[in-house]
């Protein structure tokens, strides 16, 4: 004889199993229909009368078309959102990049002249000009000066020397001399800081759209190893030769 468990599953069968969606709707209509069974026992039906009559009552494969349309509804939405998210990482990633191409350059030309400015004012020994060049480049980590006769290691004077750390992935150096000194900077590099945000942008774009593209292929009946393998290697190429096949597919049918 057929049971509450055997019915729900067989309602069911066309969602997915392990989505948390189907789960709560299973366990709500099982709840629901042995709670309608229990009482018709109690009006005096059969076990199996109870059942037929609790599923009527319930809506049957009508009732569950429309809770599993809800489900698609509430993934497709979903996967919009995960798509959305994705292509904002990417631009975003894109427009720190390009900013800080142009910060990074300015930047270039305000420590050349810091620089430049270090030589003339150690030249004269004056150790005030040397202060004020440094109190507010937060940029600059370290800044030493020394003559040209010595090595090109930063081993000479410190004038600045901060004492934070940051990952060397955000540092680079600048030099600068004239006929007497020569000036070693250590920077955090804006420009590395851009890089950095423009990998994080592809990288969150490439795994959100990778599960949008596979949420669309689950939707269509695609969702095969290869194509899911075409996905994950080639991306938004992947989706739209995904695209062209099923237009092809359709225009054959």
């Amino acid at each position: 004889m057929k049971t509450v468990d055997d019915y729900v599953n067989q309602l069911y069968k066309q969602a997915d199993p392990k989505h948390p969606d189907t789960i709560e709707i299973k366990e709500e209509t099982r709840v629901h229909l042995n709670e309608s069974v229990d009482e018709l026992k109690k009006e005096g039906y059969s076990e199996e009368r109870a059942l037929q009559t609790a599923i009527e009552r319930f809506g049957g494969i009508d009732q569950a078309e429309k809770l599993i349309s809800l489900m698609e509804i509430r993934q497709k939405k979903l996967a919009i959102w995960l798509l959305r998210a994705g292509v904002i990482s990417l631009l975003l990633g894109c427009v720190l990049f390009v900013s800080s191409l142009f910060i990074g350059n300015d930047n270039d030309q305000h420590l050349a002249d810091i620089g430049y400015q270090s030589i003339e004012a150690f030249a004269k020994e004056d150790t005030e000009q040397l202060q004020r060049l440094y109190e507010d480049e937060a940029l600059i980590l370290q800044a030493t000066i020394e003559r040209n006769e010595s090595s090109s290691s930063p081993d000479g004077e410190v004038l600045k020397q901060n004492e934070f750390w940051v990952p060397d992935l955000l540092m680079s150096e600048r030099f600068y001399r004239d006929d007497a000194y020569f000036v070693w900077f250590e920077v955090i590099d804006v420009r590395n800081i851009g890089f950095l945000a423009f990998l994080m942008g592809v990288s969150f774009y490439y795994v959100l759209f990778t599960v949008w593209s596979l949420i669309r292929l689950y939707h269509a009946g695609r969702l095969t190893m290869g194509w899911t393998a075409n996905m994950l290697f080639l991306n938004a190429l992947g989706y739209l030769l995904f695209i062209i096949k099923e237009k092809r597919w359709r225009w054959r049918k």
